[in-house]
C-alpha cells in the first residue's frame, strides 16, 4: 500500500515537472528560431536597352536555413538573417534590330579577341541565363503575439546575392561568315554557353514580405509568407567597349557593340520550418 501510495506521488511529481518543463518556454518566448527555408517565385526584367526586351517571365528556386533573432527590448521586433541558394531563369529577346554575337564551340568571344578561323557567328533570336547566387538576406521582423496557434509578421529588408554559376542558351541562326546571304544562316539552338563577366558578380534587392507563423508541435512552427523584391542593382556589367560581345550592323554593315542593361524583380513564395 505504501509503494503504491510513493509511486502516485512520484507519478504526481513527475507529470508536474513534464508540465512544467514543457511550459517554461513556449514558442512566443523564444528569442532565437533557425531552420530551413525553401521557395519559388517569379522573375520580370525590365529592359535598359533598345535592342533587347523581355521575354515573359522567368522562374526562380530558393532553398536555405534562416534565423530569426528577438529583440531584447520587445518580442514583437526581430531581425531575420540567412544562407540561401538561389537558381534562376532570366529570358529575353530580340527586338527591331538583329542582334548577332561571335564564338567558338561554347566561349562566346567578345570585340577585342583575334577573329580566329574557328569562329562563327549567331544571329540571335532569344537567350534564357540560368544564374545560381548564393543569398544573404537581412530583414527587420515585425510581428504580432501568438493569437492561438498562429502568429503574423512582415519583413523589410535586403537579400544581397552573389554569383556563383551562369549558363547561357540561345535559340537563333548561325553561320560561319559574316557576309555570307542571309539565305544561308543555318537554325540552330547554342546550349550552355559561356559569356565571361557579362553577369555583375554582385546583385541585391530590396523588398517586403507578409505572412503568417503556425505553432502546429512543441515549439516548432511553419511559416509562409509572399514577397515583392524590387532589383535596384543592375544585372549586368556595363562592360568596356573593348569587352563587348553582342552587336548590331548599321547601314554601312559596320559592327556596332553594345552591353546588355537590365535590372530584376521577383514575387517569392517561401515556406519555412524553424525550431
Amino acid at each position: 500500500m505504501r509503494s503504491m501510495s510513493i509511486k502516485r506521488v512520484s507519478s504526481v511529481i513527475f507529470s508536474a515537472f513534464l508540465a512544467v518543463g514543457s511550459h517554461s518556454q513556449t514558442v512566443g518566448d523564444k528569442s532565437l528560431q533557425a531552420g530551413l527555408v525553401g521557395g519559388v517565385g517569379v522573375s520580370m526584367l525590365k529592359m535598359g536597352t533598345n535592342y533587347l526586351s523581355a521575354n515573359g517571365v522567368g522562374a526562380t528556386f530558393t532553398l536555405g536555413t534562416n534565423f530569426t533573432r528577438a529583440f531584447k527590448e520587445t518580442k514583437n521586433l526581430a531581425y531575420t538573417f540567412g544562407l540561401e541558394f538561389d537558381i534562376e531563369n532570366l529570358k529575353y529577346k530580340k527586338e527591331d534590330a538583329n542582334v548577332f554575337y561571335r564564338y567558338t564551340d561554347k566561349v562566346i568571344k567578345n570585340q577585342k579577341e583575334t577573329v580566329a578561323t574557328t569562329d562563327k557567328y549567331f544571329l540571335l533570336s532569344e537567350r534564357t541565363y540560368n544564374p545560381v547566387y548564393i543569398s544573404l538576406p537581412i530583414y527587420l521582423n515585425f510581428r504580432t503575439e501568438f493569437i492561438g496557434d498562429f502568429r503574423y509578421f512582415a519583413n523589410f529588408g535586403l537579400r544581397n546575392r552573389f554569383l556563383v554559376s551562369n549558363k547561357i542558351n540561345d535559340s537563333g541562326f548561325s553561320l560561319d561568315n559574316l557576309n555570307d546571304p542571309l539565305v544561308l544562316w543555318k537554325n540552330q539552338e547554342n546550349v550552355d554557353m559561356a559569356s565571361k563577366g557579362e553577369l555583375f558578380i554582385f546583385n541585391s534587392n530590396i523588398g517586403f514580405s507578409g505572412g503568417a507563423e503556425w505553432n502546429f508541435a512543441g515549439t516548432t512552427v511553419l511559416k509562409a509568407e509572399l514577397g515583392y523584391y524590387y532589383g535596384f542593382v543592375p544585372l549586368f556589367l556595363d562592360r568596356s567597349d573593348d569587352k563587348k560581345t553582342m552587336f548590331i550592323l548599321d547601314s554601312n554593315l559596320n559592327k556596332v557593340y553594345f552591353s546588355n542593361k537590365s535590372t530584376q524583380n521577383q514575387v517569392v513564395l517561401k515556406f519555412s520550418i524553424l525550431f
